[in-house]
């Protein structure tokens, strides 16, 4: 006998399989790639777009993902992946003028794989490159003979006093947008190139020498400098890049730090790899500006910036070398108490100091 409950149940089943139709119809029409492993990161379903990127067959029903995606890259990401992610960016193993994004996401003991052209955006992003670093070259001649000419002006005895002044407006100016000009360039040059000299970083060296350079720096402000060294361990990378970072972060702790504050750099052992951090008692940042201040030429105060020599690139210089070891700038604040830069480089990058 048929009762009204069986009815109603029938009725939620038949619902239920209706909307997973549809949702695989949608899936389906989706231009980007979209797979279902299992907990063996075996296939278990795919759409069209998944089948014409991959070659896929029906028979394929149950194989690696990794029979069909043989890249360094994306191996490295699948095995290490959390929730979320940003994903990885690759090109295609099939054309090399293809570039496409893989996001991996997991739900209980399967995985929904989505592969993104993003061919476009990435020459767009390559476009954009380009044209910053060409910008700035060009302007750095012209730049660099107006600074001549005025510096030789403004030390000519008999200027007249009402041009005096107008002389070291110009010369504050070029020497700003020449400031503006080598961020530049230099973000560019840190975003551009494929490859680094990458070697053994004496870390205790390097942060002494920024130490030293900090209070050269700071005599004009006074404050009180710690340096801090908890471990030996190096890292593996570039010397330079990660010299121009590691300074900038201690250099804005100064500039931004009433004067006769305290600020102290650290370079210590964690459980994920080693942590470098610069806290100060400073000026602190309010919560709305904190995750735009790697933009480039965002600023909490411009006239403050200005005022202290700033460009609004150095944030974004140092959040592109931090990636280049896979760590990301964390920055904790409180207005009016200060603020803690901090970077937590990972094991992978770390090298213990090399035996004499």
């Amino acid at each position: 006998m048929i009762t009204p409950r069986d009815i109603e149940q029938e009725d939620i089943e038949q619902y239920s399989t209706d909307q997973l139709k549809k949702i695989r119809s949608a899936l389906r029409a989706l231009r980007d790639a979209v797979i279902l492993l299992n907990d063996d990161d075996g296939l278990e379903w795919w759409n069209q777009a998944a089948e014409d990127l991959l070659l896929l067959q029906s028979a394929d029903h149950g194989k690696s993902i990794f029979d069909f995606i043989n890249v360094p890259e994306f191996q490295q990401y699948y095995q290490t992946m959390v929730a979320p992610n940003d994903g990885v960016h690759m090109k295609s193993w099939r054309d090399p003028n293809r570039y496409l994004k893989c996001e991996l996401t997991p739900f209980g003991d399967e995985k929904l794989l989505i592969i993104y052209d993003v061919t476009r955006l990435q020459h767009l992003e390559q476009m954009r490159r380009d044209f910053v670093a060409n910008v700035s070259h060009e302007l750095r001649t012209p730049l660099t003979v107006l600074m001549g000419y005025l510096e030789n002006f403004s030390d000519q005895e008999d200027v007249p006093r009402q041009w005096r002044r107008g002389f070291e407006l110009m010369t504050q100016q070029t020497a700003r947008m020449n400031r503006v000009v080598n961020d530049l360039l230099l973000l560019s040059r840190i975003e551009i190139e494929e490859t680094h000299e990458l070697h053994y970083i004496d870390m205790t060296k390097l942060l002494t020498h920024v130490y030293d350079d900090a209070q050269a720096y700071n005599q004009e402000y006074g404050h009180t400098l710690h340096l801090q060294i908890d471990t030996y361990d190096g890292l593996y990378g570039s010397e330079m890049y990660l010299n121009s970072a590691l300074s900038n972060l201690v250099i804005n702790a100064i500039k931004y730090t009433p004067k006769a504050g305290n600020i102290v750099i650290s370079w210590a052992r964690t459980a994920e790899g080693c942590r470098f951090a610069v806290t100060d008692d400073g000026i602190g940042i309010a919560p709305q500006h904190v995750a735009r201040l790697t933009e480039r030429f965002y600023r909490v105060d411009s006239g403050r910036s200005r005022a202290t020599g700033g460009t609004g690139l150095g944030l974004a210089i140092v959040k592109h070398v931090l990636y280049q070891y896979d760590t990301t700038l964390q920055i904790e604040s409180s207005e009016g108490k200060g603020s803690t830069f901090s970077a937590v480089f990972p094991a992978t990058h770390i090298r213990s100091a090399p035996m004499d």
